[in-house]
Parts: structure tokens; sequence; C-alpha cells
């Protein structure tokens, strides 16, 4: 699946394509792949640009990861 930012388009490597429907993924950087030709100067300032954006969403998966293990230990703590 292709997306666009801007005017690039962009997607998940290849070995992101299931991984990015779980519930729980968190991506990496590196995780990105520009499928716009660019200069290698130009591709590294849109992928930043491009990280720095999905920031907010990424936070969101965080805290909702992290909220469900602290209830999952607090449930094994009370259960003892």
């Amino acid at each position: 699946m292709i997306f666009k930012f801007k005017e690039t388009e962009w997607a998940w490597q290849d070995d992101c394509q299931e991984k990015q429907y779980w519930d729980t993924w968190i991506p990496k950087k590196s995780d990105l792949k520009i499928v716009s030709k660019l200069p290698k100067a130009e591709m590294q300032e849109v992928k930043d640009e491009l990280w720095e954006s999905l920031q907010s969403d990424l936070q969101f998966t965080r805290d909702r990861n992290n909220t469900r293990r602290r209830a999952k230990r607090l449930d094994k703590q009370n259960e003892n």
C-alpha cells in the first residue's frame, strides 16, 4: 500500500506489510520506504518530516499499549 505525504509517495518496508495491521505495532524510522524518486539528501529530509508527522499517532499507540500492560500487571497483582 502506498501513501502520500505532501507530494511524496511512501510505503512501509516489505517485511512490515503484515505488521502494520497489528493493533500494538510501533514502527521504526527504518520501516519507512520513500517510493518517489528524490535526491538522497532530499529523501532523508522528507523521511525526517514524515517521521515527525507520524509521532502523534505513534504516541497514541504507545500510550494505549502502556495502559493495557499496566492494567494487566495490576490484574495479576490483585490475583495474588
